[in-house]
C-alpha cells in the first residue's frame, strides 16, 4: 500500500541541485520552505500493516470489479491449535497495468553528481517482470535447448512491461536492466547462458558414471566404501553451495526490486534444486533439508511483492534410462531400480522447491509445458489487473513465528493466488543478535551484486576535511523507514548508515558502520516528515587502489534497506564541514 515516493524526489531534486544547501543543510529543528506546499502523506511504514496482492482467476481470465466486500482475509500464527483469526480489511484496492503506468507521471529531474536508488515509473508501465537464467542449477545441454525458446518468448512480452534480464552462475550478473526495447533484451538473452558453474551441479555419485568409484568398480568389480563415502559428503558440500548461492541471488533481486510498486513477476528459468537430499551412506550428517530456507526466502519474495513463475528449461522429459543419450552407471550399463527410485525422488525434491516458491508467492509453476512463451503470457495476465489488500494483524504474537495468510471470497468458482504469509518479526530485527545484524549489514554492503531500493536515498559527495577522506551527504526518504514511540513521549530514530568501498575488480576493501539511534521530540518529528527527507552526514578514511563506494541505510525496526553506488572521486581540496539537520550521531572517520 506504499505510495511511490513521488514527494521525495522532488524534494531532491530542488535540494541536491543547491550546491549551497548541499554544504550547510537547513538548521536543526526547521524545515526546509520548498516543501511547505507538498501535500503531507497519510501513511507510514512505521505501522505493522500486512499487505497482500491476490490475482482472482475466473476460469484462467483475471476477475474484474471485485471490492472488499468480496473477499475475507484471516491470519494463522504457527503452531500447535493455533486458530486463524478473521481480519478487518484496513484498505483496498483494485489495480492494473493502466492505473499504475499512470501514476506519478511528472518528470522527475536527478541532477547531475547525485547517486539515488529512487525508484520512476514514469515511462513504464508496472508490473516489471524479471527474468533469471539460472545456470547454477540447469546444465548447459538444457540451458541451449531453451535458448532459441527464450528469443522467440519475446513476442509474447507486453511491448510496454519493462524487462530485466540476469544470469546466475557462479555469481548473478544484470545482463539488462529494466527496458522495454526489443533489440536490448534480445542481445541480453543471446548472453543468457553459462558453463561456469559446471562443477557444483553433481549428479548423485551413486548414479554417476563418471564418478571414481564407478571407475573402481568397473575396474574391480568392488566399490570402496570410504570412497563412496568422500563423494557422497562432498556431494552433498557441493548441493549446499548451490541452495545458498541461489537462495542469496533471488534474495538479492527481492531487496533490488522492492521498492518497484504493485506487484512484480519473476521468471525462474531453472532445473530448480531439491527441497532435500538423503545420501543414504554412513557419513557425518547425510541428510540436507532446505525447507525452512526455501519458506524464508517465499517471505523475503512475498514482502518485495514479487509472484514467482518457475520454468523448467528441460520441460517435460521421459526418466535418463529411457534416453539413449544417457550412460548409465554399472559394469553392465543397467539402471537398477534403486537408481531410477532416487532419480524420481530427486525430481519431486525439485519440483517441491519450484512449488513452495510459486505457491506461497502468488505465482505458478510451469513445468510440463515445452512452450516458454505460455509461461510468460500468463504470468503477465495475471499482474494485469489483481486487488491489493492491506490489514492490521490483531495477534500480540510477534516473536519471529510464521504467519499463515488466507484469503477467501465470496465468490464461487474463483481461484485465487497470493503470498501464502509471513514472519512476524519483533521490532528491532535482529538489533538482539549483534552478530546476525552485522552479517546483513556485509552482506547487503559488501557482497550483493544488486542495490536495494526498500528505502529511497540519494548520496551527494561533499568536500571532506582532509585529502584521505571521503565525506557524503545522504538523503532518506521518511515515508520508507520507522518511528516507533519513545518510552516517553516522541518518536525513536533508528538507522544504520554504512558504506563498502571497492578495488577495481570489484573485491570489497573496508566496511563502515554508523549507526544513528535518536529520540525525537514530537515536534521534531513532524519537522522531519514535513521537510520530506532524513540527512546524515558521515566521512570516512580511504585505502590505495579504492574504485567504487557502496552507500547503504538500513531501517532497524523494519528491517528494510536501501542502497546506491557511488563512484570513487578524488578529494578535492578542504573545505569547511558541514552541519546537519537533525540529532544524529556524531560524524564518523
Amino acid at each position: 500500500m506504499r505510495r511511490c515516493s513521488f514527494v521525495f524526489a522532488m524534494v531532491l531534486s530542488f535540494l541536491l541541485s543547491l550546491p549551497a544547501i548541499a554544504q550547510n543543510p537547513a538548521p536543526k529543528g526547521e524545515s526546509d520552505p520548498s516543501a511547505t506546499s507538498v501535500p503531507s502523506v497519510t501513511l507510514h511504514v512505521s505501522t505493522r500493516m500486512v499487505t497482500v496482492e491476490v490475482v482472482a482467476r475466473d476460469h484462467g481470465r483475471p476477475a474484474i470489479g471485485l471490492t472488499a466486500n468480496d473477499f475475507q482475509i484471516f491470519d494463522q500464527p504457527a503452531g500447535f491449535r493455533k486458530e486463524k483469526r478473521e481480519q478487518k480489511i484496513a484498505a483496498f484496492r483494485a489495480l492494473g497495468i493502466t492505473d499504475l503506468g499512470s501514476r506519478d507521471s511528472n518528470s522527475l529531474q536527478v541532477p547531475a553528481g547525485v547517486y539515488t536508488n529512487l525508484v520512476t515509473v514514469q515511462k513504464d508501465p508496472v508490473p516489471p517482470t524479471m527474468i533469471l537464467v539460472d545456470g547454477l542449477n540447469t546444465d548447459i545441454t538444457s540451458q541451449m535447448q531453451v535458448h532459441q525458446q527464450m528469443l522467440h518468448m519475446l513476442g509474447s512480452l507486453p511491448e510496454d512491461v519493462p524487462v530485466a534480464v540476469f544470469l546466475l552462475g557462479r555469481r548473478l550478473r544484470m545482463l539488462q536492466s529494466f527496458t522495454t526495447d526489443p533489440k536490448l533484451l534480445k542481445s541480453a538473452l543471446e548472453k543468457a547462458s553459462t558453463v561456469e558453474a559446471n562443477g557444483l551441479r553433481q549428479a548423485d555419485p551413486r548414479d554417476d558414471p563418471g564418478s571414481l568409484s564407478s571407475f573402481q568398480e568397473e575396474m574391480t568389480g568392488v566399490s570402496s566404501d570410504a570412497l563412496q563415502r568422500f563423494e557422497q559428503e562432498a556431494y552433498a558440500f557441493t548441493m549446499d553451495i548451490r541452495v545458498r548461492e541461489t537462495i542469496e541471488a533471488l534474495r538479492s533481486i527481492a531487496l533490488h526490486v522492492a521498492g518497484y510498486p504493485g506487484r512484480k513477476n519473476l521468471l525462474w528459468i531453472s532445473s530448480s534444486f531439491p527441497i532435500a537430499i538423503n545420501p543414504d551412506i554412513n557419513s557425518f550428517d547425510p541428510f540436507r533439508g532446505y525447507a525452512s530456507e526455501v519458506q524464508e526466502l517465499a517471505s523475503i519474495l512475498g514482502d518485495a511483492k514479487i509472484a514467482v513463475y518457475p520454468i523448467d528449461p528441460g520441460g517435460a522429459q521421459p526418466p535418463s534410462a529411457m534416453q539413449a543419450s544417457r550412460r548409465s552407471r554399472g559394469r553392465f550399463g543397467g539402471r537398477s531400480a534403486d537408481a531410477l527410485s532416487r532419480e524420481s525422488q530427486m525430481q519431486m525434491n525439485s519440483r517441491a522447491t519450484m512449488e513452495i516458491l510459486a505457491g506461497d508467492t502468488g505465482g505458478e509453476i510451469c513445468t510440463d509445458n515445452n512452450d516458454l512463451g505460455y509461461c510468460v503470457r500468463k504470468a503477465v495476465k495475471d499482474s494485469s489487473a489483481f486487488y491489493e489488500i492491506a490489514y492490521y494483524p490483531d495477534s500480540s504474537e510477534w516473536h519471529g513465528e510464521f504467519h499463515k495468510i488466507i484469503v477467501k471470497t465470496t465468490h464461487p468458482g474463483l481461484h485465487l493466488a497470493y503470498r501464502q504469509g509471513y514472519f512476524a518479526r519483533p521490532r528491532g530485527g535482529d538489533a538482539s543478535d549483534p552478530k546476525a545484524a552485522t552479517a546483513q549489514i556485509q552482506q547487503a554492503a559488501c557482497e550483493d551484486f544488486l542495490t536495494a531500493t526498500s528505502v529511497s536515498m540519494a548520496v551527494r559527495v561533499l568536500t571532506p576535511d582532509s585529502p584521505q577522506t571521503l565525506k557524503y551527504w545522504v538523503m532518506i526518504d521518511p515515508e520508507m523507514i520507522s518511528f516507533p514511540s519513545a518510552t516517553e513521549n516522541g518518536r525513536q530514530l533508528d538507522l544504520m548508515i554504512a558504506a563498502c568501498t571497492f578495488d577495481k575488480s570489484g573485491k570489497p576493501v573496508q566496511l563502515l558502520e554508523d549507526p544513528i539511534r535518536r529520540k525525537l521530540t514530537d515536534h521534531e518529528y513532524k519537522t522531519l516528515l514535513a521537510q520530506h527527507f532524513v540527512p546524515h552526514t558521515f566521512q570516512m578514511a580511504t585505502r590505495p587502489g579504492t574504485a567504487m563506494v557502496r552507500v547503504l541505510v538500513k531501517d532497524i525496526p523494519s528491517g528494510r534497506i536501501g542502497s546506491v553506488n557511488v563512484p570513487y572521486q578524488q578529494a578535492p581540496a578542504p573545505a569547511a564541514s558541514a552541519g546537519d539537520a537533525i540529532p544524529q550521531a556524531p560524524t564518523s572517520h
